[in-house]
C-alpha cells in the first residue's frame, strides 16, 4: 500500500502563511528514511490501528470531570499504518509554549494501552478533505490521544496466530528493548510453578501482535482459554466509538497553569479560565514518533538518531518554525535531553548570566533552578530585518524535569551525599525526623539519582511547614535545596505577567483572555478551510507578513544559533512518554 499522503523529501515552498504550509509540509514529510522509506513495507514500526472523521470538522465529546477515558466521537477505520508526523496542538498564538523530543509511539507498549491504541489517518472519503481534518485535529488537541475500547478490538483479531491460555495464571513480563518487531512476554500459569517465555514473532511491514493482557496487576491475570496476544485486523470503513484518554505528559503543566489561574484571579481578573491547547501549545522538536528515543529505536546507531536530528531540528526546522510563527512569551523546554538538542541546533541564541552549566551537577534539575531563578532569567532571543521588514523574538527560556515522570514534580529535597552527611551530625533530630515521619519518604544515592533524594507524596504543604515549625534552623539550611518544579515553573508566568510580558485582555463578546502573542495568524480561518469557531482573537484581521518572511527569519536562526561541533555537549537520550 502507498504512503498516504504520499512522501516528499524536501518542503515544498508555499505562498500561503507559515502556519498553514506547515501542515502541508509536515504530514507528507518523508526527509526521513528510517521513518519512511522507498518501500512502505519496511518501515520499522507497526503498521498499527488507525481511524478516520466521518466529516472535517467533527463535533466532539467534552472531558467529564475526572475521566480518563471517556467516548469523544464516532469514527471510521482505516487501513493500519505507521502515524504521520505531527504539528504542534493547540492555538497557533498561544503565549506559553511546552517542547519536548518526539511524539510517543503508544501502540508499541505492551499490554491493554497498547493493544487498543488507535492513530488518525485522515482520508477524502465522503466528499471531506484530509488537510482540513488533520488543522483541525491539532488546532483542538489538548491533553489526551486515542483509543479503541479494548471490547471492540477484541472483535477485530486475527484468527490466525492467536496465542491462547492453556490454563489460568498471570503475565509477569513483556520486554521490548528496541525497534525490533518480535518480543517475548512471559506467563506463569496457576498449575506451574515457573514462568513460561513464550515468543511473538513478526517480521517488518505486517500488523505486529498486541498483548491483551498487562504484565502487572491488577490486568495481568487471564483464565484458561483467554486469548493472550493476537494480531489487530480491524475492517476497514466501520464505524466505532473513538475515546480518548488523557495522557500524563501532556497533563503535567496542567498543574502550572492552574495555579498560574488562581493568581490572575486573585489579581483582579475573577472571570479569567486558562486551558491546555488554547493558552498552552505542545509541540516536539522531532515530528515524527517512536517508543522512546536514543539509537536503539532509531535505526541501531548513533549516527541514525543524529540524521533524524538534523533532518527535523534544523534541515526542515519544523519546530523552529513554527515557533518563529507563534512567537511565544516563554518556552518550556521539557527535559534535560530536550534542552540538549535544542541547546545543540540554537544555543548561540541562547542567552543567560550566569551562563548555563555545560554538565549540569542534577540534570535537569539543576536546569530548572538555573532557568526559574528570576534575577537571572534565561532567553531565547534573535532580531533580523528581510527585505525592509523587522522580526523580533526575546522568549523567557525554562528546562524543567521531563513530563512523563511524576516522580519529578512531587515536591522533594534533592541533596548532595556530603551535604547529607554534616547535615545529619549539625541536626541528627531533624535528619531522623525526615528519614522515619510517614509524611516524607527518603531514598539514598542509587543508580536513578547520585542525591540524596526526600519526596513529600502526600499533603506537602503541611508535611513542609509541620517540618519547619519544628526544626526552624534545620529546614531553612534544607530549603536550598528544595524543588517543587509546578511552583517554580508557575512562578515564572507570574514574573511574566508582572513584567508585562503576559497579559490579560477584555474579550469583545465578554469576559477576558490571556493575550495572544504578536503577529498575525489564519490557521483557523484561511483560503482552505475555515474551523466554525473561528477566531476569537482577530488575528486573521491583523496585516499579513510578505510571503515567505518567516520561513527566511527561521532559515537565518539555524544559521545563527548552532553550536560549533567541538563546543557541544551531548546529554543522555532519556525518554519515556512525549
Amino acid at each position: 500500500m502507498a504512503y498516504n499522503p504520499p512522501r516528499q523529501l524536501k518542503p515544498q515552498p508555499s505562498s500561503d502563511p507559515l502556519e498553514v504550509s506547515l501542515v502541508f509540509n509536515v504530514r507528507p514529510c518523508g526527509t526521513c528514511s528510517f521513518f519512511w522509506p522507498d518501500d512502505p513495507t519496511q518501515q520499522p514500526y507497526g503498521p498499527y490501528t488507525a481511524y478516520d472523521f466521518v466529516s472535517n470538522t467533527p463535533a466532539t465529546a467534552p472531558a467529564p470531570a475526572g475521566a480518563s477515558s471517556f467516548p469523544w466521537l464516532t469514527g471510521v477505520t482505516r487501513p493500519p499504518v505507521f502515524p504521520n508526523a505531527e504539528v504542534m496542538g493547540g492555538c497557533r498564538k498561544a503565549p506559553i509554549m511546552t517542547l519536548g523530543i518526539n511524539p510517543n509511539l503508544t501502540a508499541f507498549l505492551p499490554g491493554q494501552t497498547g493493544a487498543s491504541w488507535c492513530y488518525p489517518d485522515f482520508s477524502n472519503a465522503g466528499g471531506t478533505d484530509p488537510w482540513t481534518k488533520f488543522a483541525y485535529y491539532y488546532r483542538y488537541r489538548s491533553t489526551c490521544q486515542e483509543h479503541f475500547a479494548l471490547e471492540q478490538i477484541n472483535q477485530w483479531l486475527a484468527a490466525a496466530g492467536r496465542i491462547v491460555a492453556e490454563a489460568a495464571g498471570v503475565v509477569v513480563g513483556a520486554e521490548r528493548t528496541s525497534e525490533a518487531p518480535s518480543y517475548n512476554i512471559k506467563i506463569k500459569y496457576d498449575t506451574e510453578s515457573a514462568s513460561r517465555t513464550i515468543p511473538l514473532t513478526s517480521t517488518v511491514g505486517e500488523p505486529p501482535y498486541v498483548l491483551l493482557f498487562n504484565p502487572e496487576p491488577p490486568a495481568n491475570r487471564f483464565q484458561k482459554g483467554d486469548i493472550l496476544a493476537a494480531r489487530v485486523n480491524a475492517p476497514v470503513g466501520q464505524s466505532a466509538t473513538v475515546y480518548a484518554q488523557q495522557i500524563g505528559y501532556y497533563e503535567q503543566f496542567v498543574p502550572t497553569l492552574s495555579q498560574f489561574e488562581g493568581f490572575l484571579q486573585a489579581n483582579g481578573h475573577a472571570s479569567i479560565t486558562l486551558a491546555m491547547g488554547e493558552d498552552v501549545g505542545q509541540l516536539d522538536m522531532v515530528a515524527c514518533a517512536s517508543p522512546h528515543w536514543g539509537p536503539q529505536w532509531l535505526g541501531k546507531a548513533t549516527a541514525a538518531e543524529n540524521a533524524v536530528i538534523q533532518n527535523c531540528v534544523s534541515t526542515n526546522a519544523w519546530a523552529l518554525k513554527q515557533l518563529v510563527q507563534t512567537r511565544p512569551a516563554v518556552l518550556f523546554l521539557v527535559g534535560e535531553a530536550s534542552y540538549s538538542m535544542f541547546q545543540n541546533a540554537f544555543g548561540k541564541l541562547i542567552t543567560a548570566d550566569p551562563p548555563l552549566p555545560a554538565t549540569p551537577e542534577d540534570g535537569a534539575f539543576t536546569l530548572l533552578r538555573a532557568t526559574t531563578d528570576a534575577s537571572h532569567p534565561c532567553r531565547f532571543e534573535f532580531s533580523t530585518t528581510i527585505g525592509g521588514t523587522a522580526y523580533a523574538l526575546s522568549t523567557r527560556l525554562v528546562v524543567s524535569p521531563h513530563f512523563s515522570y511524576n516522580s519529578n514534580f512531587v515536591p522533594q529535597f534533592r541533596i548532595r551525599p556530603a551535604d547529607w552527611q554534616s547535615f545529619e551530625q549539625q541536626y541528627p533530630q531533624a535528619a531522623s525526623y525526615l528519614q522515619h515521619n510517614a509524611q516524607f519518604q527518603y531514598s539514598p544515592p542509587n543508580q536513578t539519582s547520585p542525591l540524596v533524594v526526600i519526596t513529600i507524596p502526600r499533603s506537602s504543604a503541611a508535611a513542609l511547614a509541620a517540618f519547619q515549625q519544628q526544626f526552624t534552623a534545620a529546614a531553612a539550611q534544607l530549603m536550598p535545596a528544595y524543588y517543587d518544579a509546578h511552583a517554580m515553573m508557575e512562578s515564572v508566568l507570574e514574573n511574566l505577567y508582572q513584567a508585562g510580558q503576559l497579559s490579560v485582555v477584555a474579550n469583545p463578546q465578554g469576559g477576558t483572555y490571556l493575550a495572544r502573542t504578536a503577529g498575525p495568524c489564519v490557521f483557523c480561518v484561511n483560503a482552505h478551510w475555515s474551523f466554525p469557531l473561528g477566531c476569537p482573537y482577530g488575528k486573521p484581521d491583523e496585516t499579513a507578513l510578505p510571503v515567505g518572511f518567516l520561513e527566511q527569519v527561521a532559515q537565518e536562526m539555524v544559521q545563527q544559533g548552532k553550536v560549533e561541533a567541538a563546543a557541544r555537549h551531548i546529554m543522555p537520550s532519556l525518554r519515556a512518554t512525549a
